[in-house]
């Protein structure tokens, strides 16, 4: 079992993020151009413009009493080449899936294994402590903790004095 950092939703990453979202909209656009733009496929266009290009890993999210946990299928994915991030409202998982070194004297005749960038962004059903985040990565599940916020105790009323409860 492998810990995977969580990182606070920064700059630098959600520029990378951003990044990888405009090259899907570039290519749901080329594939729009050669439909002819007809309207109705917007979707369709970005999910295969989406399969193409990143590697979006199957989930499971459960709710438990106190906390959700995420869990995402990533075989053969070292928990080195994972960043996963979290706010309040939604967990970003990037990563890359590398291809593994063959000796020379090998041929692989078939390869059905999924290389290339991971993206996936998931938006929770409410919101979590993102500072109380946890992730570790076995037998290829990233399983995620997201504890829901500490309950907010109310402020103690202030005790009145004898005096004024009689008034």
């Amino acid at each position: 079992m492998a810990v995977v950092r969580v990182h606070p939703y920064s700059s630098p990453i959600r520029q990378e993020a951003d990044r990888i979202r405009a090259r899907i909209a570039e290519r749901a656009y080329e594939l729009a151009a050669r439909r002819g733009y007809a309207p109705g496929h917007e979707l369709d266009d970005w999910l295969m413009a989406e399969g193409q290009l990143v590697w979006k890993p199957e989930l499971r999210l459960e709710e438990h009493p106190h906390e959700f946990v995420l869990k995402f299928r990533l075989p053969g994915v070292r928990a080195a080449d994972v960043c996963l991030l979290t706010e309040a409202e939604r967990v970003l998982l990037l990563g890359e899936a590398r291809l593994e070194s063959v000796a020379e004297d090998v041929r692989i005749h078939s390869d059905e294994f999924r290389y290339g960038p991971i993206f996936r962004e998931v938006w929770l059903p409410q919101p979590v402590d993102p500072t109380r985040a946890r992730a570790r990565l076995s037998e290829g599940v990233l399983t995620v903790t997201l504890p829901r916020p500490k309950a907010e105790r109310p402020l103690p009323r202030p005790k009145r004095s004898r005096r004024e409860s009689a008034t």
